[in-house]
């Protein structure tokens, strides 16, 4: 009885065993299967995001020095187009009239004629030979400047024409007076801009960039291309610009992928922008090469090993892949930098969440099969055993009929009660089979919540894409149609109309940027890549400044501002406010009509500050406030200028409000105007 007790007891627990040692090897090749999908699926899409971003941030980054570049080549061929028709007059009149020496020995424009701000400036080293065909070059590029210095203001720092090396420097630059800020010994310095231009160190005659610097009088980082100056194959100088960093590197280091961070370098490894070494770059004055470290030199070599075309490239201790795109124009490289341990740490969570899943469902299916295997095999087998033992040892037995004492009673007997086991097994595989539909009815609700959100997410996507699309194409294709036009009638049409077609041109380009703005701003607040430092601030300053810089604008619309504020510090970003207050104060002068007056007025509530933004525009219809804020909603009231609107102006100073702690809301009386009000916390 005993042997026959341990063989029951061993065979239990062996077969029980051997069912927990299988399933736990299925689910661990399961869990390293899911795994390996898991970190494939996400690397590839992690890629494709990648390739996106570093391609458009290629684009942006680009167009700025392309545009640079093609300015300097358009002052070049003015200057040597009037060159041309100058003649041999004697320009000694003129020149002496205009420019006089001052007691450093430097020849500048007169003081009385000196106009700065509006006109060029003109710095002459004492021992240059005023030769006529030098005074002419000299007069004709401060007219050059003057003319052209203006129309590339709103983008670039400043241009400059430099003649005969040192000899003599012009500049078109409103922010300071550089001839007169200068001495003799600043100006008889070679610089880079100048020698670069000569046929010695240039050969070839091509448009060139300098290495990035910071500029002493600027105290500004920036970096200059020039255009050779040559006629009939004779070097006269260069014409150049100056673009300054501050935004490009800001950029470079604040809009970022979460978890990656970016990197700007040229092609000869000198470090233009990184989040961690701005300190050391600034140190070096703009001069620090991947070279003095181990981990950016990796980098470095890596993406110049990357073939043409080639997007991705891992560093040499494979932990990151680089996206690396070049920055036209400059010869840059953009490189993000994305650790694949983001991937592994995704993978490893999603498999994690599944082995964990699985190891419930294991141990609940596991104590559900001990307590089957207990009730359904062995005690059924307990009571076949001893009705066979009863039956054999001639023993009665309350599990047989007594009325039938043989082999076939004991046969009917255990039959009954195999069947009685039989169907206590299917009603139970029934309650499982319940319990697992009405699992599989609530996945199903899950999915169908999730694929509502992909497809809300997908209308979001299309949305955007049809906007971009949209709101490109028009002025694309009229900066377009306007500079093919320019090249086709450059020797017809007189200078005014040439002027007024690059002013729209100047004016769609701003467009386009506005546009890109809203929708980069747009992608970075919906993946919280933005970063705010709140602060006190001083509104009244802020809103004085703000309204400087609309001076223009709203004397275009013949539009009055009148500030109504208290002296009431707030907490907020100083960025994130001026966005909200521009935007607010946009949208008032877009549907205000000409000649209206907006207020712009603040009020203490307790804690907080309100300020408000009120237009004398048509208002906003009772049943379109609820979408005044959302995502690309477009209301029925219209610009009065015939403005651009791209819908996401609105819905980007909620989100930027919020992240500040306040709120924005609408007051408006349809047909009388509208009032924005922007709630953010007082400062102590």
């Amino acid at each position: 009885m005993d042997t026959l007790r341990q063989s029951r007891d061993s065979l239990f627990r062996r077969v029980f065993r051997n069912m927990v040692m299988r399933i736990a090897i299925a689910g661990v090749l399961l869990s390293a299967l899911s795994y390996y999908w898991s970190y494939v699926n996400f690397q590839e899409e992690a890629l494709s995001n990648l390739a996106q971003y570093i391609t458009a941030r290629s684009q942006l980054e680009s167009e700025l020095f392309i545009q640079a570049e093609a300015n300097t080549k358009i002052v070049r061929d003015e200057f040597l187009r009037r060159y041309v028709l100058l003649g041999s007059e004697d320009p000694r009149p003129a020149f002496h009239s205009l420019i006089a020496q001052d007691k450093d020995g430097m020849w500048r424009v007169k003081v009385q004629k000196d106009d700065f701000e509006r006109k060029a400036t003109i710095a002459l080293l004492p021992d240059a030979r005023q030769t006529p065909a030098f005074m002419r070059q000299v007069l004709l590029a401060y007219d050059v400047l003057s003319q052209y210095g203006p129309a590339f203001r709103n983008r670039y720092y400043d241009t400059f024409i430099d003649l005969n090396v040192s000899n003599g420097s012009l500049m078109y630059l409103p922010d300071l007076n550089y001839a007169r800020n200068g001495s003799v010994a600043d100006f008889s310095i070679d610089l880079d801009t100048e020698l670069g231009a000569t046929p010695a160190m240039n050969p070839e005659r091509k448009t060139f960039w300098t290495g990035i610097y910071f500029d002493r009088q600027a105290l500004r980082w920036m970096v200059s291309v020039v255009t050779p100056l040559d006629y009939l194959g004779r070097y006269i100088g260069g014409i150049g610009q100056d673009v300054l960093l501050d935004q490009l590197i800001d950029r470079n280091n604040k809009i970022n992928i979460p978890g990656t961070y970016n990197i700007t370098m040229t092609r000869q490894g000198l470090l233009i922008a990184h989040p961690d070494k701005m300190d050391k770059i600034h140190a070096s004055k703009g001069r620090y090469t991947v070279q003095q470290d181990p981990v950016l030199k990796g980098i470095f070599e890596a993406t110049l090993s990357a073939r043409k075309g080639e997007r991705f490239v891992e560093t040499p201790d494979g932990l990151n892949w680089l996206g690396v795109a070049p920055i036209e124009g400059a010869n840059w490289l953009f490189v993000t930098v994305y650790p694949k341990r983001l991937l592994q740490e995704k993978a490893a969570k999603t498999t994690s969440v599944v082995l964990f899943l699985g190891v419930l469902a294991l141990l609940l299916e596991l104590a559900l099969m001990a307590l089957v295997l207990k009730k359904d095999v062995a005690l059924p087998l307990k009571r076949l055993k001893n009705a066979i033992h009863a039956a054999a040892a001639g023993k009665p037995s309350n599990e047989l009929d007594l009325e039938r004492n043989d082999e076939l009673g004991d046969l009917a007997r255990n039959f009954a009660e195999m069947s009685q086991t039989v169907s206590l097994h299917r009603q139970h595989l029934e309650t499982l089979v319940e319990e697992r539909t009405a699992e599989l009815a609530t996945r199903n609700q899950q999915l169908e919540v999730l694929n509502d959100s992909l497809t809300h997410l997908n209308t979001e996507k299309n949305e955007l894409l049809a906007i971009a699309a949209h709101d490109l194409k028009n002025p694309v294709a009229s900066i377009q149609g306007m500079a093919q036009l320019i090249a086709l009638r450059l020797n017809e049409w007189p200078r005014e109309k040439i002027l007024d077609r690059l002013s729209g041109i100047g004016l769609l380009a701003d467009r386009t940027q506005c546009i890109l703005s809203n929708l980069l701003d747009h992608e970075a607040l919906e993946s919280g890549s933005v970063q705010v430092n709140i602060e006190p601030l001083c509104l009244r300053q802020l809103l004085t400044e703000l309204l400087s810089s609309w001076e223009e604008r709203l004397a275009i619309k013949q539009q009055n501002c009148v500030l109504g504020l208290g002296e009431y510090p707030v907490l907020a970003d100083r960025q994130a406010l001026w966005q909200v207050l521009d935007n607010l104060l946009s949208n008032a002068s877009k549907y205000a009509p000409q000649g209206s007056t907006i207020h712009l007025s603040s009020q203490l509530d307790g804690q907080f500050v309100r300020v408000l933004v009120a237009d004398q525009g048509p208002g906003v219809a009772p049943h379109e406030i609820p979408k005044l804020f959302l995502k690309f909603s477009r209301l029925s009231a219209l610009p009065t200028g015939g403005e651009h609107t791209t819908g996401l102006g609105l819905s980007i100073v909620k989100r930027l409000v919020e992240v500040m702690h306040g709120r924005v809301y609408c007051q408006s009386q349809f047909g009388s105007g509208a009032t924005f009000v922007v709630e953010l916390p007082l400062a102590r």
